[in-house]
């Protein structure tokens, strides 16, 4: 097998398992997102309760209820509307896997332009009274310290615009459906993992970190808007580093 084929036996597995009916089908790029949120919720959730006892299992429970009570119910509804009703997103599904080298250009991309696109769209929500008041500011009830959940603490019209912000290049631009995938698992996984609240090594080397996000929760500044990088940030002026 060439190199640039790595992906090939997963692209295999995921056909012979899914059908090319499934991977057509929107509860592919919909079970992506949701591991994408519950992966990293459950592991840091974990980490509040057991780790570092920051959390009682409790308020940790009481946090989640409060973020996922509605979306959770919606996510279970969609995928099993999905799955039971014939719906496709594309004509064609590719028999041949990605190569590495297009896996990585296009989540490069996917990240830079849903960070580009997710800054300018959390810049207007602080800009704009009407919809900071009626929209954006149920994300922020919670101020530091932060749940992982808090990602999810957000109105309705916020999580499906944030969405569109957030897979922008996946939606308008031709990708391979396995790194369409991997872009929505790893792009939600990140926006997740900005509102865990640790310090993370390495991890804070390349995207935007929890505690320097703690500080956009805490001040009536916009401050550290993004929640995927931090190039917007420390392009445009809003960046501020947190204290050690």
């Amino acid at each position: 097998m060439e190199a640039g084929y790595a992906l090939q036996p997963l692209w295999d597995w995921i056909l012979r398992h899914v059908g090319a009916a499934g991977v057509a089908s929107p509860a592919f790029l919909l079970t992506a997102v949701v591991a994408g949120i519950y992966l990293p919720g459950i592991v840091f959730s974990f980490v509040d309760v057991v780790v570092t006892r920051r959390l009682t299992l409790a308020e940790c429970w009481a946090v989640y209820w409060r973020a996922m009570k509605w979306y959770g119910t919606s996510y279970v509804v969609g995928m099993l509307a999905f799955w039971a009703v014939p719906m496709t997103l594309l004509s064609i599904v590719p028999t041949t896997a990605p190569t590495s080298f297009e896996v990585a250009r296009d989540l490069l991309l996917y990240f830079l332009l849903g960070d580009f696109v997710s800054y300018f769209w959390h810049r207007y929500e602080h800009a704009n009274a009407w919809y900071m008041k009626r929209v954006h500011s149920r994300h922020h009830v919670d101020t530091p310290p932060l749940s992982i959940w808090t990602a999810m603490v957000v109105h309705p019209v916020e999580g499906i615009s944030v969405f569109l912000c957030f897979h922008l290049y996946g939606i308008l631009f031709p990708i391979h459906p396995l790194t369409f995938a991997i872009g929505a698992f790893s792009v939600t996984a990140v926006n997740m993992i900005t509102h865990c609240g640790y310090r993370l090594p390495v991890y804070d080397w390349f995207f935007a970190t929890a505690r320097e996000h703690d500080i956009h929760h805490a001040s009536r500044e916009p401050r550290n808007i993004s929640v995927m990088l931090s190039i917007c940030d420390r392009m445009f002026g809003t960046f501020q580093k947190a204290a050690r």
